[in-house]
């Protein structure tokens, strides 16, 4: 009886010893110690560890252990220091380490609203009941507050959004040694967002010495969703916030624009400069064999309305077409002219001809900018533009089109490459943006620099024409917004820097990319000539040139030099008109 009196005492006292230290085990679950380290650098930039040790928190990271870093707006919610709301605060944050009970191990941070969210070993798979600390190791750019004379650090260190309880809770400042410690001044808080969820009577608020001159706060006891946070200011002067900080952490990816620049510059120095002009001599005559088209083709290197113009000019000329013009639109009729004038024709006017009347003897042009006239023009200026490439491209130019194509390629290339490498608080789009940005900014930025700049010009010029240019004006700003817009948002998403490279390869690819064309000898010779023979029409009396079919004239009375006068932009009235109202069916450059 005594042993099993003696047997039956001892198995209750272990009982009681075990309910003991699961009373114990359970009372404080969740973290049991969290600190923060903030070291405010002299060129504005954090340095920020935090170690952090939890216990039987196996209730609350049920998808593995993870932390809100308090750099969301939500945690930066206290406008007297941080302002109104942003859509993006522009903080950006760097891991350098992450270690569990002393041991490195993998992390991966969050992206667009979920960017402050660092998930801590692995994923999906509920943290077990023990013990465990981590410790986390970050720098922070544009966290500071600077005006009115002084510089603010305002640190909500553990979050606001976290529903796991803290038995404690110390957050220290680390401020430069010159920053004088009477002129310091500091706001500790314990509390939620707002209002919400306030400081209660077991929460413990107090400043505890640091031998070092640190700012150290502690807190005890506190209570999901509530947080530590302190507010430092001190006198400007100390710190040092570079304008373009951003070019220090992530200008790196500008190293491939420059490169792209460096590849252009030494194609141009191989090329070597283009024949100088000679001394340019007043011709009578154009060019032997030189048709309008080609005229214009030779000299500025592009085929467009105006060539169109100059083309239509010619076949009215030598008796091949009647042109009528009423309100914009030209009433164009075949006439039966002999096998000679056809045979004189330029292979380009020839293959118009016959494109113009191949469904019947009459046709009507017009600049209406729908669809199906658009597609019509852009027919004839493109057939023009292939005959005069195939016929005097080799000939009068010498290309240089593959080290062009190899430079878009390379940007295609790098900028994908780095796209897919981005890091920020939103890379989700950046693959998609990278490559509308490119295509269509490289795409307006060609039909900009060979023809819209152009055609608002010679509207200016002529006083008439520049109605018919305000659609395409507006579809190049819409454009224009959109590209604007993404960058903006790629800006914001991953950095400034990354935007930036985007904006280098569009301007190097179309500054570049013209530098690049040169005249052959010949072509330089010819483009002289030419030249001289503008400089005597320009001399001309115009009224001769206003002639175009004028009701009681004969045919034989249109000046012969008419379409070389539209092409060379000595006309300002006809050939603006008209080639202004074809200036929706493109313009189409030397390559």
């Amino acid at each position: 009886m005594r042993r099993r009196l003696l047997t039956s005492v001892l198995f209750l006292a272990a009982s009681c010893v075990c309910r003991i230290a699961s009373a114990d085990n359970g009372a404080r679950p969740g973290i049991t110690f969290f600190r923060a380290d903030v070291t405010v650098r002299e060129n504005a930039t954090l340095e920020v560890r935090e170690e952090i040790a939890v216990r039987n928190a196996s209730s609350f990271y049920k998808h593995g252990f993870q932390r809100d870093l308090p750099i969301s707006l939500t945690d930066r919610w206290d406008i007297r220091y941080v302002g109104t709301y942003q859509k993006d605060n522009g903080i950006r944050v760097k891991i350098l380490e992450v270690t569990e009970d002393g041991q490195r191990v993998k992390c991966e941070l969050g992206k667009r609203y979920g960017y402050a969210q660092l998930s801590i070993g692995e994923r999906n798979v509920q943290l077990d009941s023990g013990e465990h600390r981590f410790v986390i190791r970050y720098t922070v750019d544009w966290a500071m507050i600077s005006g009115a004379g002084r510089d603010t650090l305002y640190w909500n260190a553990v979050g606001s959004e976290r529903t796991v309880p803290i038995a404690e809770a110390i957050l220290a400042v680390h401020l430069p040694e010159a920053v004088p410690g009477e002129k310091i001044e500091v706001e500790p808080r314990v509390g939620g967002l707002g209002g919400s969820f306030p400081r209660r009577s077991e929460n413990t608020l107090e400043r505890v010495d640091d031998a070092s001159g640190a700012i150290v706060y502690r807190a005890t006891n506190m209570n999901p969703r509530q947080s530590l946070s302190l507010a430092v200011t001190w006198p400007s002067g100390y710190i040092h916030m570079p304008k373009f900080v951003f070019l220090r952490r992530e200008g790196g990816v500008l190293v491939a624009p420059a490169l792209l620049f460096l590849y252009y510059l030494i194609a141009w120095v191989w090329i070597g400069p283009d024949p100088k002009p000679d001394v340019v001599v007043a011709r009578y005559e154009p060019p032997e064999g030189i048709s309008p088209a080609a005229a214009r083709y030779i000299a500025s290197g592009i085929t467009d309305g105006r060539s169109f113009a100059a083309v239509i000019a010619q076949l009215a000329v030598r008796g091949c077409i009647h042109v009528d013009s009423d309100h914009g639109k030209y009433k164009l009729s075949r006439l039966m002219s002999d096998r000679a004038s056809e045979a004189a024709l330029a292979p380009e006017e020839n293959f118009v001809l016959a494109l113009l009347f191949e469904d019947g003897p009459e046709i009507v042009l017009t600049g209406a900018m729908d669809e199906r006239n658009a597609a019509q023009n852009g027919r004839y200026v493109a057939h023009i533009h292939d005959e005069l490439a195939n016929q005097l491209g080799k000939k009068y130019f010498t290309r240089h089109s593959g080290i062009i194509a190899l430079g878009v390629l390379a940007t295609f290339v790098s900028a994908l490459a780095l796209a897919v490498m981005a890091r920020g608080r939103d890379t989700s789009a950046a693959v998609f943006t990278t490559l509308w940005v490119l295509f269509m900014g490289l795409t307006m930025g060609m039909m900009i620099e060979f023809s819209f700049a152009s055609a608002w010009k010679n509207a200016v010029r002529a006083g008439t024409g520049w109605i018919k240019l305000l659609p395409g004006t507006a579809a190049f700003s819409i454009f224009a917004a959109v590209i604007v817009y993404l960058l903006k948002t790629v800006a914001s998403g991953v950095s400034l820097s990354f935007s930036l490279m985007l904006v280098a390869f569009l301007l190097i690819n179309l500054g570049w990319g013209p530098r690049l064309k040169r005249k052959s000898p010949l072509g330089r010779q010819v483009s002289d000539q030419i030249a001289g023979f503008r400089q005597f029409l320009e001399k001309v009396d115009r009224d001769k040139l206003d002639r175009l079919n004028p009701a009681g004239s004969a045919q034989e009375d249109l000046d012969r030099y008419l379409p070389y006068a539209i092409a060379l932009e000595v006309k300002e009235a006809w050939g603006d008109h008209l080639s202004q109202t074809f200036l929706a069916s493109t313009v189409v450059a030397e390559e």
